[in-house]
């Protein structure tokens, strides 16, 4: 990846970039990706019964997120959150809407509605890198990617997510 995309303030969304494909540095996300390919099975997008999260890697579940998303109004509800998830947003997250996460500052709640709101616009899944404000330093990056699920094949109803945090810091006691 090259160096200029993180320094160039122009190509970045709030605290977002977002790349047309994986960068090819997550292992994470190159399985996910892989997993929710097999499952879409030539359809679309695969429905959310398609998706087993306990299918993938055991090393991945620290870092999977399982969103629904509502249109009408529009909003993004966690299902299901891995740890080091929780961790790094700082704290529980499951059966919460985006902007019912009191302890976020406004910026990130804003980015993250706009990435679930990119995947229902393009209809694709997102990739890109992410800023985080972590142990009192703010330029901290990682990589994510979210994949569209439908429970109709059409409409978009959830989204697995991927938050690749090891390029922050290695997961306490696990491999990657």
């Amino acid at each position: 990846m090259s160096e200029h995309l993180y320094n160039n303030p122009d190509l970045w969304d709030g605290e977002v970039l977002y790349l047309p494909a994986p960068t090819g540095r997550s292992a994470m996300i190159e399985a996910a990706q892989a997993y929710w390919e097999r499952q879409r099975a030539g359809k679309l997008y695969p429905a959310r019964g398609d998706i087993d999260p306990l299918a993938l890697s055991p090393c991945l579940l620290p870092y999977l997120s399982l969103v629904s998303i509502a249109r009408e109004p529009f909003g993004v509800q966690y299902r299901l959150v891995g740890t080091e998830v929780a961790r790094f947003y700082g704290g529980e997250m499951r059966g919460k809407w985006v902007h019912e996460m009191e302890i976020w500052p406004e910026q990130d709640i804003h980015d993250t509605h706009e990435t679930y709101r990119r995947i229902i616009d393009l209809a694709e899944p997102q990739f890109g890198l992410s800023l985080i404000h972590w142990q009192d330093r703010s330029d901290h990056i990682f990589e994510f990617a979210r994949f569209p699920i439908s429970d109709d094949g059409e409409t978009i109803t959830h989204c697995l997510g991927v938050d690749d945090f090891t390029m922050i810091e290695p997961a306490r006691g696990r491999a990657v």
